[in-house]
């Protein structure tokens, strides 16, 4: 039997709502139990695995979104809301293992994926 997949698309960025929260959480919980985990960044969420994050108040979003690509986890950021944001590919902005990639990614992932689940406002 095929590997159940959970997609996970996020649209908000770190330290203003809980997405980012919410969606490692899930992530975390879904690897745990032998689920593949795909989280396409898109709009604000392509702030998330920015690398050099330096919140006082707030875990690192960067350094948790790192351990989920260790348990397996793919994460996909918008190369057109990435770049729109400073964030180019020429530069390295993100941590190891975070792509940026085409919005026509996510549509394959969904056609694939057994759950889809969109946080954001």
């Amino acid at each position: 039997m095929d590997k159940k997949i959970l997609t996970l698309v996020i649209t908000e960025g770190p330290y203003r709502h809980q997405y980012a929260d919410i969606a490692y959480e899930m992530a975390e919980s879904a690897l745990r139990k032998g689920y593949g985990v795909k989280i396409f960044l898109y709009m604000d969420g392509t702030h998330i695995p920015k690398r050099n994050q330096a919140p006082q108040s707030f875990p690192n979003t960067a350094e948790r979104f790192r351990s989920l690509l260790k348990g397996g986890a793919e994460i996909i950021s918008c190369i057109r809301c990435s770049t729109a944001r400073g964030h180019t590919c020429s530069e390295d902005p993100y941590i190891r293992g975070v792509q940026i990639k085409s919005v026509y990614e996510l549509a394959e992932w969904i056609k694939k994926s057994h759950k889809v689940i969109t946080l954001g406002c």
